[in-house]
């Protein structure tokens, strides 16, 4: 009868612990991987003083991700981008990528944008003041980011072999807030969906569990 008991007492742990892990955000000590295509925008500014929005087309991005706290992550974002023919306004004489004109812009560029996130993770703070578990396979979050990176201007065309249309290295920069949503049909990995302003304007893909 005690071996009986001591198994049921065992059992209960290893299923608690199962419980807790399958939360859709784990809190402090928890960490998750996220890698996803999506569409990005990002102010640059060029050496030759050149200012632009550069729409991105088949962004990947990448994410990392730590819980600090119950309901609050930190982390960072690494991505890479590209924009072909991006829109331009004219500025300076010329159309530099942004949001006019796509068709006149002679540029294309690539961008690798590098920034820091900080997630409140609301949907399990709700769930926990319910009394409830809607949030065991399900994360609904909102956030903040910031970052900046390398981009890389490159021309397209050549008018009437103007020499100041040329390749240009510069500096992006982005800020703004996001929202996003996890589903773990299973333990370790999962689904997300994320948009925004700042780091990527929508992106989605694969969520890990480290």
């Amino acid at each position: 009868m005690k071996k009986v008991k001591l198994m049921l007492m065992l059992a209960t742990v290893v299923l608690l612990a199962g419980n807790s892990q399958a939360q859709g955000f784990g809190g402090s000590g928890s960490s998750y991987l996220q890698l996803g295509l999506g569409v990005n925008q990002h102010y640059s500014i060029y050496s030759d003083y050149d200012r632009a929005y550069n729409t991105n087309y088949g962004a990947l991005n990448f994410q990392m991700e730590f819980g600090v706290h119950k309901y609050i992550g930190l982390g960072f974002m690494v991505g890479g981008e590209i924009a072909m023919r991006g829109a331009g306004y004219y500025y300076g004489g010329v159309y530099a990528p942004g949001y006019y004109a796509p068709s006149n812009s002679p540029y294309w560029s690539v961008g690798v944008p590098i920034g820091f996130i900080a997630n409140f993770h609301f949907l399990q703070l709700i769930s926990d003041k319910a009394g409830k578990n809607f949030a065991d396979h399900l994360d609904v979050y909102g956030g903040l980011n910031i970052g900046s990176g390398p981009v890389f201007r490159n021309v397209r065309d050549k008018y009437d072999n103007d020499p100041y249309y040329d390749s240009r290295v510069g500096a992006l920069f982005f800020i703004g807030p996001h929202v996003g949503i996890r589903y773990f049909p299973s333990e370790k990995v999962g689904i997300y969906a994320e948009a925004g302003y700042g780091k990527s304007l929508i992106t989605g893909g694969v969520v890990f569990k480290m």
